[in-house]
């Protein structure tokens, strides 16, 4: 047995031992004596038994004996047994307001096992709103466990909380039985009313406004994108419109662009610090000959984009390389205000002439789309 029960055992023992030593004295039946202190683990001896008669016979040894009883039922009185409480943190309340209602329940650790109440979610007149989780402590060898739950009642009057079971088991799980928590009282009543404050009549019905219908919001939706696609065809109608003018021309592309060059070699622009419209002429003359070659618009590619254009044609690397760099000179004098020397600016002209050169070879070699 553990040492828990062999307590409660001792002491309900040394209880029925008393009774019936009381009994027999009154009675005057003293016979059975050894017998009873041998039920309690004392020695059945003449003296032993002697010194024990006299404590419980004697009139004036009664009185002691009942105080060492006394002391001795005190650790049972306080024996760790599983303890189970319950309260709220208000007993009046108006309707619809929110209490917390705590439930607590300890026990010495490890010798039962408990299974936890279970809060329904509307019992007398109340309403659960949240269930916290149970916290669990360790304090003086006892496990407490803790749960607060936040319920509420719309109905008036005195209401009661009733008591919920614990169920409690011991771990060798030869005996169970159930600890109720305690049942509370809640006053739930209405607001008091302001005497003060003035009446206010019936307000009347209230229309209503009808809700957009969904069908409408569709209806805005494909308007929109309608809208959005005929934007989109004008701007491209109006660019192909515009593009047309660049391949209005008499001369052949090639012809077009070294009429070109010629005549923007012939102005001089470079050797008169006009770097800037030097190399940005220069660049759209290129671009205006990519651009009829290819029979597609080329005036709005970048650097990068017109690098991958050259690669689809079959040139070396190395003449694309060098016709990059005289690109990206152009690009630092135009937006980087970069003035280069006069050999930089025949070299990028030279290139430029060259590789018009070469891409109409290309097109020589292979018919033209």
């Amino acid at each position: 047995m553990r040492e828990f029960e062999k307590y409660i055992y001792y002491t309900t023992s040394c209880l029925k031992i008393v009774f019936d030593i009381l009994f027999d004295y009154k009675s005057g039946r003293r016979g059975r004596r050894p017998q009873q202190l041998a039920a309690v683990g004392v020695p059945a001896n003449r003296k032993a038994g002697s010194r024990l008669e006299n404590c419980f016979y004697k009139p004036r040894s009664f009185i002691p004996a009942l105080i060492i009883l006394y002391f001795l039922s005190m650790p049972m009185a306080s024996a760790q047994v599983p303890v189970a409480k319950s309260s709220v943190d208000k007993n009046e309340i108006l309707i619809g307001q929110q209490i917390k209602y705590h439930i607590n329940m300890s026990m010495p650790d490890n010798t039962y096992r408990l299974d936890w109440v279970a809060i329904p979610d509307s019992f007398n007149h109340f309403i659960t709103i949240t269930k916290n989780k149970v916290d669990t402590t360790y304090a003086n060898e006892n496990i407490n466990f803790n749960q607060d739950i936040v319920i509420t009642s719309f109905d008036s009057g005195r209401q009661v909380i009733p008591s919920f079971p614990l169920t409690v088991t011991m771990l060798d799980g030869d005996s169970s039985f159930k600890i109720y928590t305690d049942s509370l009282t809640v006053n739930v009543g209405y607001a008091p009313m302001d005497s003060i404050m003035p009446f206010h009549d019936i307000k009347t019905i209230i229309e209503v406004k009808k809700p957009f219908p969904w069908w409408a919001w569709a209806l805005v939706a494909v308007g929109i994108i309608l809208l959005a696609l005929w934007i989109l065809f004008l701007l491209k109608f109006f660019k192909k419109k515009k593009d047309i003018t660049i391949f209005e021309s008499k001369l052949s592309p090639y012809d077009e662009a070294m009429s070109l060059l010629s005549s923007l070699e012939k102005e001089g622009l470079a050797a008169n610090n006009k770097a800037k419209e030097f190399h940005s002429r220069l660049t759209d003359i290129f671009k205006r000959y990519l651009s009829r070659k290819t029979n597609t618009y080329q005036l709005h590619l970048t650097t990068d984009e017109i690098l991958m254009e050259l690669n689809a044609f079959d040139l070396s690397k190395e003449k694309i390389s060098a016709f990059a760099n005289c690109l990206r000179m152009g690009n630092a004098v135009k937006f980087a205000q970069y003035v280069p020397p006069a050999y930089e600016n025949e070299k990028c002209f030279s290139q430029t002439k060259e590789m018009i050169t070469d891409i109409n070879n290309t097109f020589i070699k292979r018919p033209e789309k």
